[in-house]
Formats: structure tokens, C-alpha cells, sequence
């Protein structure tokens, strides 16, 4: 007796279950006639019939029972074995691979990966930086099971949900002229909370820098988009003297005296607040924005996953 392959065993049981050649070749995408080519191929290696064809409907010999019998227990030991050995690659492997900008892969993502593997220990992460651009691909490809993005049209293929609103305010070089006449104006720590600035603190027009030279970050970024739109908006067209790919760098420049920028109000939060800029909240409803997670629904199968995002919608830590 030859062996029986699984394939071979995979559609004796769809005849099996449906009792017809003619639904079960179809179930699986296979023309009749190869469909009992291959039945038949299995009797004459077991050495009876499986199915009575002179009945009708189609009726299972006694024999066929029994071999039927088997070949679902042998199903099962190999769907057993298939989960195992994927359980086995997945303990070689991150349960998670998240995409987001740099930002949040150094300084949010880290600590509550952290602080969720405290209750599930073994749980492990990947991160990977990327834009937004490519973050919609990435997920479409397998290459992600979640993303962070800040864009505000969600495709329809893909699930999304906000993690929460954040601010964009405007850092300038403590050293600039300006900032004489508008020191009551700047933000202190205290106006600065969870990304967020106080609705109660006090606002700036962009108009008044007008004058100045601007570090932005490089096309494709969606704090770029917004801050030219801010200008725009006021009449003007800024000078930007460099393109950046990071807002962190943005950041440090600014601080160095060599530009204003656009940056998210939670930087100074994590990268500390410096002596040598002046933050402002400038009077324009596109300094407000959400941050959402997005993600391909069937990415997120196993529970490990699920309980990662529902960590995420409930956790107050997130900035």
C-alpha cells in the first residue's frame, strides 16, 4: 500500500461531508472527472470502495466508514501539528510588529510594550519606523499588524480607532527679537499636559513670524502639511532654510537658534523642556490632530494581540 496523501485524504472528506462529487468539486475548486480520479486512485491503493456510486443518493460503504474514520483522525493530528509548529516560530518571533514614526519608537511605544509584557510576560514587540505613506502598504503586505498614523482618512480596507488628540505648537530660539514682545504669551510646563496644551493658555498669531526662518520637516509628513496650510493661511510664504526627516532633530535645531519649527506639543514632555526656546500656541484649528491606531482586522487573531489594543484604548500612560 502506497501512502495516501492529504490532499488526497482532504477530498475524500468533502465527498464525505457532502455526499456528492458534484459540490465537493466544487468546494474545492477542482473539475469532477480529477476529482473521482483521484477517489478512485485512493480505493484501488486501499483495496475497497469508499463510496457506493450505485446509490442515490451517494451513500459511504461500510468500509468507507471506517477509512473515513481514520482520515479525520488524521486530519486532526496534523491540524495539531500545524499549530504547534506555528506556536513554535511564533515563540521565535515578535507577537506584534508595530509601525509608527520615529518618535513613538523611541519614546511612547517602548514603555507601554513595557509595562504590557509586566502583565504578559513573555509578549514581545517589533518596531519598525516608517511614515505614513508607507504605513498603509506595510499593513496591506503582512509586513505590519498595527500601525500609528496621524492621517485623518481612514481607507476602508483597514480598521482603525483614536489612541488620542494631540497639539502642535511652535518652538522658537529663545534669542529671537521677538520673543521680547511676546514672553507672556510663551507656554510654560504647566500648560503643556498629556500632548496637549490648556485651552486656557493663551494663543499667538503665526503672522507675527513671518520674518522668520523656518526649519521644516521634508515632504510627505503631515506636521509639514499643516504648518505650510498655518502660513498659507496668514498670508505668507515661510522661509524654511532646512528640510528635516525627523521632528526630534527639528527640535534640537531649533533649540540651537538655527530656525522656528513646528513640533508636537508632547516633545518637550519626553525630550525636556529647554531653557533656549519659547514654546506658543498658535490661534489655528489645524494645530489640533488625532493619533490613530490602525490595523488590518485579521492581524489581529490571536489574543495576545487583541489584548495589546485593548490595552492601548484603556491605557492612561499614552501621550
Amino acid at each position: 500500500m502506497e501512502p495516501v496523501e492529504f490532499r488526497e485524504i482532504a477530498m475524500i472528506l468533502a465527498v464525505g461531508e457532502e455526499l456528492s462529487f458534484t459540490r465537493a468539486a466544487e468546494k474545492n475548486y477542482i473539475s469532477q472527472p480529477a476529482l473521482s480520479k483521484i477517489v478512485r486512485k485512493v480505493e484501488k491503493n486501499l483495496g475497497a470502495a469508499i463510496f457506493d456510486r450505485g446509490s442515490s443518493p451517494l451513500r459511504i460503504t461500510p468500509e468507507g466508514q471506517r477509512f473515513i474514520e481514520y482520515f479525520r483522525r488524521l486530519e486532526q493530528v496534523r491540524n495539531e501539528l500545524e499549530k504547534y509548529c506555528e506556536s513554535l516560530r511564533r515563540q521565535k518571533k515578535a507577537d506584534l510588529v508595530i509601525g509608527a514614526p520615529s518618535f513613538f519608537c523611541t519614546y511612547v511605544l517602548p514603555p507601554l510594550v513595557a509595562s504590557f509584557q509586566m502583565e504578559h510576560p513573555g509578549f514581545s514587540a517589533k518596531l519598525i519606523e516608517t511614515n505614513d505613506a508607507e504605513l498603509r502598504e506595510l499593513l496591506r503586505a503582512g509586513v505590519l499588524d498595527l500601525g500609528l498614523t496621524v492621517e485623518e482618512n481612514m481607507p476602508a480596507d483597514l480598521q482603525s480607532f483614536v489612541l488620542k488628540n494631540e497639539s502642535i505648537v511652535l518652538a522658537v530660539p529663545r534669542a529671537t527679537p521677538i520673543n521680547a514682545r511676546l514672553r507672556d504669551l510663551a507656554l510654560g510646563e504647566s500648560d503643556l499636559r498629556d500632548g496637549l496644551v490648556n485651552e486656557d493658555a493663551p494663543c499667538v498669531s503665526i503672522g507675527a513670524f513671518a520674518g522668520e526662518r523656518f526649519l521644516f520637516l521634508k515632504p510627505g509628513n503631515d506636521i509639514r502639511a499643516r504648518g505650510l496650510k498655518i502660513c498659507h493661511d496668514a498670508g505668507f510664504e515661510p522661509q524654511i532654510v532646512m528640510e528635516l526627516d525627523q521632528l526630534l532633530t527639528a527640535y534640537r535645531l531649533a533649540e540651537a537658534g538655527l530656525g522656528v519649527a513646528f513640533i508636537r506639543a508632547s516633545i518637550p514632555c519626553y525630550a525636556g523642556f529647554s531653557p533656549d526656546l519659547c514654546l506658543y500656541r498658535l490661534d489655528h484649528p489645524d494645530t489640533q490632530r488625532q493619533i490613530r491606531v490602525i490595523f488590518n482586522d485579521g492581524a489581529l487573531a490571536s489574543e495576545r494581540r487583541k489584548s495589546f489594543v485593548a490595552y492601548l484604548k484603556s491605557c492612561p500612560e499614552v501621550r
